[in-house]
């Protein structure tokens, strides 16, 4: 299941999905940033203007140039993972989760299960624009929160998404 969050968050990323920080999302990070066995990524935005730079470098390119721009406009990332059997968060705490997000204007743009492994992809946007995504990873033993800050054009991912089997 490990892999395939981390596949599916790859395309992720490498399609630009973007976030900001929900009340909620901000409440598990606090609580549980500091714990002993939480796993704590932060990523700034100088990293993605890297990214974005290098993938600029050829402007021939129309892909290069999405993702030029995707990544241009990702200004941060924060990964938030946790021992669900040590930290206490329970299934009825990551059911609470997903209905406060949902409250505050989250949409579940895909679902993944494998076994008792879940992963949930919820969005805040329009048809143009995609803000405030967040990957909900929920494993047996763990339960992670990928939260990437910025804004995307659709045109962008969707020139991505139809060109994605060209990639090598």
């Amino acid at each position: 299941m490990k892999k395939l969050a981390t596949v599916l968050f790859a395309v992720i990323v490498s399609s630009g999905a973007a976030l900001a920080q929900s009340k909620t999302v901000e409440e598990f990070h606090n609580k549980y940033k500091d714990d002993r066995d939480a796993k704590v990524v932060n990523l700034n935005g100088r990293l993605f203007d890297l990214f974005s730079s290098i993938a600029s470098w050829d402007e021939s390119d129309e892909e290069a140039q999405a993702i030029a721009r995707i990544a241009a406009n990702i200004k941060s990332m924060q990964i938030l993972s946790i021992p669900l059997y040590k930290s206490g968060f329970s299934d009825e705490d990551i059911a609470k989760m997903r209905k406060d997000l949902s409250k505050e204007k989250y949409e579940e743009l895909m679902t993944v299960r494998d076994g008792s492994d879940k992963i949930y992809f919820m969005t805040q946007g329009d048809e143009k624009t995609i803000r405030n995504m967040l990957v909900l990873i929920q494993e047996e033993e763990e339960f992670a929160v990928f939260n990437i800050n910025g804004v995307l054009d659709t045109k962008d991912l969707s020139y991505l998404a139809k060109n994605h089997d060209k990639w090598h």
